[in-house]
């Protein structure tokens, strides 16, 4: 069979057309055209997707690798970290990558403004994950006026009030929300049928630790249970001084001789887990009977000697057997089979699915802008990530992702499922 681009141009070199030739140009020429067009097309269609896939998708992580929440911050960025790659791997979202910027939270507050306003103005992300309720609050202002939907890592009920901090989300219950819940299953399941149980608050001094007491006895009042004067704990761990260390003892040991006396059934801890360890240890000493529950920052895998210890944590635990565990697992044993990981690697991994998916959400549309990603993460109707947290629901006049929680529990040395979920009702009044 002739090869028609030979013939043609063969008869291009001629100096004229011969008998009947005329024609046959014109028919290859037709076809070449049609030809060229088709191979153009496909050049730029392909150069078109090739774009589109290169250009990742930014987002940035304020984490904090040190300090009251460093434990907890290093592991939410280890998940992060896996379940992006995990993610990329599988085609990241809509064929771009998910790329993570990662911020170290100093808690400094001239530094993450800084670094805030590179993620905002250089990186120009589209989405933010910030760990911390402090730092959230510092830049409070800043991600109003530049219009940046935010993943906080716990948000304080004050600031889930989408009409007046309507770029403020979060994936799991606010912690006035999970108290509630833990002093509804103390109502529940305390086994005390003669008098009122009675409850006290231990937090620190900070504002995550202390804004949601007040309203959290009044909800416990309203259940019928006594509740005991809240008592703040200062952390010195950080301080450089040669004898804090001491310092902390003798003020927990404090603090303990004041649940001692008021004698409670139930003490609902809101510090981290190592500040918590101390407690119960000590407590144990002292031979208290109080039983311990924990706010979801506590209670983790650094509890596990401390039989019997209580947390209202909406985050499953890390290998749990749960659908939502398998890719999780899959990734440890490919990429760090060697390597122990906390719930809070579980957190991370959730975060970045909840991140994803609202972005997924976003980019079908035309003009993929901040409002976009914000009305995307407030489309999310009974959101479920196969148990890693609780269904999340998000509306524009709700940021709430959840009002429900587990109740977890340290038995034999292992985290294991103290009750299913417990609901409490949304109010019906508007979030201050």
């Amino acid at each position: 069979m002739l090869n028609p681009f030979l013939n043609l141009v063969a008869l291009e070199g001629r100096e004229g057309p011969g008998p009947g030739e005329t024609l046959y140009r014109q028919h290859l020429r037709a076809i070449m055209r049609r030809y060229l067009v088709f191979v153009s097309f496909l050049i730029v269609l392909l150069s078109f997707n090739t774009s589109t896939a290169q250009t990742a998708l930014k987002v940035g992580t304020l984490v904090p690798f040190a300090g009251r929440s460093g434990d907890a911050g290093r592991e939410c960025v280890r998940g992060m970290l896996d379940a992006a790659r995990s993610l990329n791997q599988r085609g990241g979202v809509y064929g771009r990558k998910l790329e993570i910027l990662l911020v170290d939270d100093t808690f400094q507050p001239a530094e993450m403004l800084a670094a805030f306003r590179k993620l905002n103005e250089a990186d120009n992300i589209p989405l933010l994950h910030v760990y911390s309720g402090a730092t959230a609050q510092t830049l409070l202002p800043y991600i109003q006026f530049s219009r940046i939907p935010t993943v906080v890592g716990s948000l304080p009920s004050p600031l889930a009030n989408p009409s007046r901090n309507p770029y403020l989300f979060s994936i799991i219950p606010t912690p006035l929300d999970l108290a509630k819940i833990g002093i509804t299953f103390i109502s529940e399941k305390s086994g005390i049928t003669s008098r009122k149980p009675k409850l006290a608050f231990i937090g620190s001094s900070d504002y995550l630790d202390q804004h949601f007491l007040e309203e959290a006895k009044i909800y416990a009042k309203s259940m019928g249970l006594d509740v005991e004067p809240d008592l703040a704990f200062t952390d010195l761990s950080l301080s450089k001084e040669p004898d804090s260390s001491d310092r902390m003892l003798r003020q927990v040991s404090s603090l303990l001789t004041a649940v001692s006396k008021a004698n409670p059934d139930f003490v609902y801890l809101s510090l981290n887990s190592r500040e918590a360890s101390t407690f119960v240890q000590e407590a144990k000493k002292m031979g208290l009977k109080t039983r311990w529950i924990c706010n979801w920052n506590t209670f983790d895998e650094a509890l596990t000697p401390y039989e019997g210890v209580l947390g209202v944590q909406p985050i499953s635990f890390f290998g749990e057997g749960i659908p939502g565990m398998i890719e999780v697992k899959e990734a440890h044993q490919k990429w760090h089979p060697n390597d122990a990981h906390t719930l809070y690697y579980v957190e991370g991994w959730a975060t970045v699915l909840v991140m994803a998916e609202a972005l997924g959400r976003s980019l079908p549309e035309k003009q993929f802008s901040r409002e976009k990603v914000k009305t995307s993460m407030e489309s999310f109707r009974n959101y479920v990530l196969g148990g890693l947290v609780p269904p999340l629901t998000i509306t524009p006049e709700d940021h709430r992702p959840s009002v429900e929680s587990r109740i977890l529990v340290i038995r034999n040395g292992k985290i294991s499922v103290q009750s299913s979920f417990i609901s409490i009702p949304r109010e019906r009044k508007p979030l201050r």
